[in-house]
């Protein structure tokens, strides 16, 4: 027979280890995309951009142009909300997505000083997507998306891309793609916003438009590091969420030629003038920090928000025509500034 001692020498480790295991700290956690079927999503993706133009040379035919120095500030706020419904899911993403666009807007306030001329236009953007739907559908034997009528347009608003592929104890860090940045800075892809925007020399400097397609940095050249690190849970308003720090550098560039041709194509020009875009290279540094909330529950994203501090160099030169005279006119560009890019959810 044993005794009550020898018993109690015997279960001690036991009692010890068990209390060690469970109060270690070092579970790990799944954080994934795991939405029910029939379950919608009403996401709001806002992207605030503040840049200034910190030098620019421009050259006529080599030599000084006519407009030497300019001062420029912009300030764009872009909106998108956008409501999922998650018809069918299959291996962790949509098999069927259905996507209403209730919101695509951008404002835009500029003050410019060239040339001795002093302008702040504004602008607004629109697009014809707004209160539409386009329809998902996962192609498996082509590994994409099907979408319905909507050219451009990216099924990704999840942000299931800055997850961990597996498991993580508090305190883990792991990699991110970059590409799946590109559903930050561009959400939703090309949605053909439109802007308008008023005022004499409202074609001075960096075209808005530009300033909105990220997605054209995420086709070409990219560099960088991008990370994620799992601080623990958090309970916000009765959600419990997981707490994710995100750190991210990136260096694109991209080739905007196309999108600046197009640009100018809308614009009037003086009759017996023809211009033409030679290049138009676009250089990106992009350096931030943010925190993403994962609802446990639902599997969805909750709130992401990131702060970042952005630089881009232009370098373009164009041909004109103007009463049998032929002038090219390159233009280096230098600017700087802040952006910032917030989800929220319903």
């Amino acid at each position: 027979m044993i005794s009550f001692k020898t018993a109690a020498t015997l279960s001690a480790p036991a009692v010890a280890l068990s209390f060690l295991v469970g109060f270690s700290g070092s579970s790990a956690d799944k954080i994934a995309f795991t939405p029910a079927e029939g379950v919608s999503v009403t996401k709001t993706f806002l992207t605030t951009t503040s840049m200034e133009v910190d030098d620019m040379t421009m050259l006529m035919n080599g030599g000084p142009g006519p407009m030497q120095e300019m001062e420029m500030t912009m300030d764009m706020t872009q909106t998108v909300t956008v409501t999922d419904e998650y018809i069918s899911m299959a291996d962790g993403q949509p098999k069927k997505l259905a996507r209403t666009f209730d919101v695509i807007s951008s404002d835009l306030e500029m003050d410019i000083n060239a040339a001795g001329q002093a302008q702040s236009p504004t602008g607004a953007g629109t697009s014809p997507l707004q209160d539409s739907t386009v329809v998902f559908t996962w192609n498996a034997e082509n590994e994409e998306y099907d979408v319905a009528f909507a050219e451009g347009v990216t099924e990704d608003m999840d942000l299931r891309g800055l997850l961990p592929k597996g498991e993580l104890a508090e305190g883990d860090s792991y990699e991110i793609d970059l590409a799946n940045f590109s559903n930050i800075l561009a959400p939703g892809g090309n949605l053909s916003l439109e802007m308008e925007v008023d005022g004499e020399m409202s074609g001075a400097g960096m075209d808005p438009e530009m300033m909105t397609d990220f997605s054209k940095f995420f086709e070409e050249m990219l560099e960088g590091d991008a990370s994620g690190k799992y601080v623990g849970t958090r309970d916000v308003d009765g959600v419990k969420v997981a707490v994710i720090e995100i750190e991210v550098e990136i260096n694109a560039s991209a080739d905007m030629s196309e999108l600046a041709a197009e640009s100018m194509g809308g614009e009037e020009v003086p009759e017996g003038v023809e211009m033409s875009i030679d290049r138009m290279d676009v250089e990106l540094v992009y350096t931030g920090s943010g925190e993403l909330l994962w609802n446990m529950a639902k599997g969805v994203v909750h709130s992401f928000e990131i702060d970042a501090e952005m630089e881009m160099n232009t370098d373009m030169a164009m041909a004109v025509s103007m009463g049998g005279n032929e002038m090219e006119i390159t233009m280096e560009m230098m600017m700087s500034g802040s952006v910032k890019n917030s989800v929220t959810t319903e």
